[in-house]
C-alpha cells in the first residue's frame, strides 16, 4: 500500500512539473514571442530624407538643400549642425523592432504620448511625401528603451531610445553655432591683432590692444616676448568659440567694442567683431565666416580673449 502511495505521489509531481514546462513553452514560444515583438524598420530609406519635423513643446524644422542642411528660423534658415543631423537620422534608422505594450489609445497619456510631453517626428522626402512618422513619449521601465506611437494607428509601443536625446534636445541643439565655419589650427596663425575691451561676467572691463606675430618658434608683440605655449592656447580658444543662439535679422548692429583678426600663413584671415555687452550679459558678434550674427556668452570672451600682460613670459604663475 506504501508502495502504491509513493508511486502516485511521484505520478502527481511529474504531472504538474510537466504542467509548469508546457506553460512556460506557451509563454516562450516564437508564436507568443512574436506577438509582442514585431520587426518594423522605422524608417525604410534614409537616404531619402530631406526634411525633418519635430512637434512638441519646442518645435524644430530642418531642411536638406543640395548637400547641406539649415534649421528653419523665424526671420530665414540658420546653420544647422549637419552631424548631429546625420547621426539622429542613423539612431532612428537602427530601430527594426518594436514591442506591443498597449492595444488602445487609452493608455498613451500615461506613457507620455499624449500631452505635454509627447514629441510628434516626420522624415520627408524631396516630394513631400512622409518616410516615417511617429510620436515619442517617456523612456520605459526596459533599460535603453522608450515608448512611442505609430501614426494612423491605436497601438503603443517600446523602441530602441537611441534616437530620444537628439528628439528631446533644445531647438539650439541643431544649430551650428561655431563662430568660424574652419576653425583655424593654431598652427596654421602667424599673427593676431585684438583691440578694444569687454566686461568679464562680473562686470570688470578688460581692454586688449595689441598685435602679435610669429617669431621663430615664439611669438613677440611690441618688442615683448610672449609665451609661445599661452599664444598657443588663447589661439585654440578662439578658434573654439561658439555662440549660444543667432541674433535676429532685425536687430540694428552697434559699433564694434571689441575686433579680434587671426592671420594665417596661407594670407587669408579671420575677423571677429564684438558688440558691447547686452542688459542679459550675452555679446551680439559678427564673424567673416558666418552671415548671421551670433550671441556670445561673457565667459566665452573671458577664456578666449587674454591681455598682453597674460601672455607675456613675465605672467605671473595662476594667471588665466
Amino acid at each position: 500500500m506504501n508502495g502504491y502511495k509513493r508511486k502516485l505521489r511521484i505520478l502527481v509531481m511529474l504531472d504538474a512539473a510537466l504542467a509548469v514546462a508546457i506553460v512556460f513553452g506557451m509563454l516562450l514560444s516564437p508564436r507568443v514571442a512574436n506577438s509582442r515583438f514585431a520587426r518594423h524598420d522605422l524608417l525604410a530609406d534614409a537616404a531619402t530624407v530631406q526634411s525633418i519635423r519635430i512637434g512638441g513643446a519646442e518645435s524644430v524644422g530642418l531642411d536638406k538643400a543640395g548637400a547641406a542642411w539649415t534649421v528653419i528660423g523665424d526671420d530665414g534658415p540658420l546653420p544647422a549642425d549637419e552631424a548631429r543631423i546625420a547621426s539622429f537620422i542613423k539612431a532612428v534608422d537602427a530601430v527594426e523592432r518594436l514591442e506591443t505594450v498597449a492595444k488602445d489609445a487609452s493608455s498613451r497619456k500615461n506613457l507620455g504620448l499624449d500631452g505635454d510631453t509627447a514629441r510628434s517626428v516626420t522624415f520627408l522626402d524631396a516630394k513631400g511625401k512622409t518616410l516615417c512618422s511617429f510620436v515619442l513619449g517617456n523612456y520605459a521601465q526596459a533599460p535603453g528603451s522608450v515608448y512611442l506611437a505609430l501614426a494612423g494607428n491605436p497601438d503603443s509601443y517600446s523602441a530602441d531610445s537611441g534616437m530620444a536625446s537628439y528628439i528631446l534636445g533644445k531647438r539650439t541643439s541643431w544649430l551650428d553655432l561655431r563662430a568660424w565655419v574652419s576653425p583655424p589650427a593654431a598652427e596654421s596663425v602667424q599673427g593676431l591683432s585684438l583691440h578694444g575691451s569687454y566686461e568679464r561676467q562680473d562686470g570688470s572691463k578688460v581692454d586688449v590692444d595689441y598685435d602679435a606675430v610669429r617669431s621663430g618658434s615664439g611669438w613677440q608683440a611690441v618688442g615683448i616676448a610672449l609665451d609661445a605655449s599661452r599664444v598657443d592656447a588663447m589661439i585654440r580658444s578662439l578658434a573654439a568659440l561658439r555662440g549660444e543662439d543667432y541674433a535676429p535679422l532685425a536687430g540694428p548692429a552697434a559699433s564694434a567694442a571689441l575686433t579680434v583678426e587671426l592671420r594665417l600663413g596661407n594670407g587669408a584671415s579671420l575677423s571677429l567683431s564684438v558688440e558691447p555687452r547686452r542688459a542679459d550679459g550675452r555679446y551680439v558678434a559678427s564673424s567673416s565666416q558666418r552671415d548671421r550674427r551670433l550671441y556670445l556668452p561673457a565667459w566665452a570672451l573671458t577664456e578666449a580673449v587674454k591681455t598682453l600682460a597674460d601672455v607675456s613670459v613675465t605672467a605671473q604663475p595662476g594667471r588665466p
